[in-house]
């Protein structure tokens, strides 16, 4: 009787995946999975589950189909600006942080508001364009990468803190 040899199987990482409702190329996807080591699928896109839902400023509606549409997917609201790519889509916070505003700040509370305000690198301190801005502040200054990754660390928290009162 032979034995049959067994090979040893790879362990599969389960990877994130996100789903785009951005108008983004395909190097702009592969670029964005890369970044964030997930699958990036286009909205249009087969998809069985999202981990992640990116999309433009829209309605409210639209946000709520969305994540009807992905159940369990939080769904980011992305503006975002790469001359590399020719992605252009800015919205409302960009507008505002391009006509001189300092810094775009989201707060749930008086508490929370003078918290980030008194944290160093806050909208209120001088700052240098080598400083790190808060993770809870936009500012005009930051690369595509720092807004995209910004925008990801605020929703974890805020839906954590959310979580937490349930």
């Amino acid at each position: 009787m032979e034995m049959e040899r067994v090979e040893t199987a790879d362990e599969v990482v389960e990877r994130r995946t996100i789903v785009t409702a951005l108008p983004l190329k395909r190097p702009a996807r592969e670029r964005l999975a890369e970044l964030l080591d997930a699958r990036v699928l286009d909205v249009r896109a087969p998809c069985d589950h999202a981990d992640l839902v990116l999309t433009p400023a829209c309605s409210p509606q639209l946000i709520a189909a969305l994540g009807e549409k992905y159940d369990g997917a939080r769904v980011v609201v992305v503006e975002l600006d790469d001359w590399e790519f020719d992605i252009e889509l800015s919205g409302p916070v960009k507008r505002i942080l391009r006509s001189g505003a300092a810094a775009y700040v989201l707060a749930d509370s008086l508490d929370e508001l003078a918290a980030k305000l008194a944290a160093p690198g806050s909208a209120t301190d001088e700052t240098t364009e080598q400083d790190v801005p808060s993770v809870h502040e936009l500012s005009a200054t930051q690369t595509v990468d720092d807004l995209i990754s910004a925008f990801l660390r605020e929703s974890v928290e805020y839906s954590t803190r959310h979580a937490g009162g349930d």
